[in-house]
């Protein structure tokens, strides 16, 4: 049985190493997002979109991807408020995360039903 050489498999090892983890802005999203699903009143809907707000903002800022999801969700509201700038998200989302298309493009399906 044949071995790798030494300096080959420290390669292999180091490599692992170099890749820096994504990070994201997720500021006061967790918080508000409970209380949201939790109290489900206008003041705590209106606290949750200005938190989804600060969320995009402050990651465009740092130049930092948009956590996944989030503009999605900041779309969704949009539309659920009868805004025409909810498409406008939902196309950043698919354009930031190509993995999500599927499901937005089904999301925008049900949402031109209603």
């Amino acid at each position: 049985m044949k071995y790798l050489p030494a300096y080959l498999l420290g390669a292999i090892v180091l490599s692992g190493c170099a890749t820096k983890p994504i990070e994201y802005y997720y500021g006061n999203y967790e918080k508000a997002y409970y209380h949201n699903t939790k109290d489900g009143t206008p003041q705590s809907l209106e606290k949750y979109q200005k938190a989804l707000e600060d969320v995009i903002q402050t990651s465009e800022k740092k130049g930092m991807r948009v956590p996944p999801g989030v503009y999605c969700e900041y779309g969704y509201l949009l539309s659920k408020k009868g805004s025409s700038e909810a498409g406008r998200y939902f196309d950043l989302e698919v354009q930031t995360y190509p993995e999500s298309a599927r499901f937005i493009a089904f999301l925008k399906t049900q949402l031109n039903q209603k």
